[in-house]
């Protein structure tokens, strides 16, 4: 199972934090789920961050990378495919951060893990 994790259910996991579900957590752990995270979601934590809305415990770096992958998770680039879908969605939601994210979860075929409901409105299959 294809699984792309919004920021906050990427942050939850990596902090153990329990915020995240149950169900999210074990299908992020299952051996036979590919778990992405999006450059985008990259992009996001560091606006965050730099807004001082986010404090989080690594840098968004080679340092974020590293921690991405020493853990199994896979850094997905934003593709052209991605950027023209955006385009194409409904206007449900302005947050350009979701918008890109309900994209990529299309063109990638992959569950959204999200606690956001607003994804729901783009026909994007979202786990939580």
């Amino acid at each position: 199972m294809n699984l792309l994790l919004d920021s906050n259910a990427l942050v939850w996991f990596l902090e153990g934090a329990p915020e995240l579900s149950e169900t999210a957590a074990d299908l992020i752990e299952k051996e036979d789920s590919r778990s992405l995270v999006s450059s985008v979601t990259s992009w996001e934590l560091a606006v965050k961050t730099g807004l001082g809305r986010l404090r989080i415990p690594y840098g968004l770096g080679e340092e974020f990378n590293s921690t991405i992958e020493s853990i199994g998770l896979e850094l997905l680039p934003l593709s052209p495919a991605a950027l023209a879908r955006t385009t194409r969605l409904p206007r449900h939601h302005r947050d350009p951060f979701d918008r890109l994210l309900a994209a990529e979860a299309l063109e990638q075929s992959a569950s959204l893990v999200s606690p956001n409901e607003i994804f729901d409105s783009y026909g994007v299959k979202r786990v939580w």
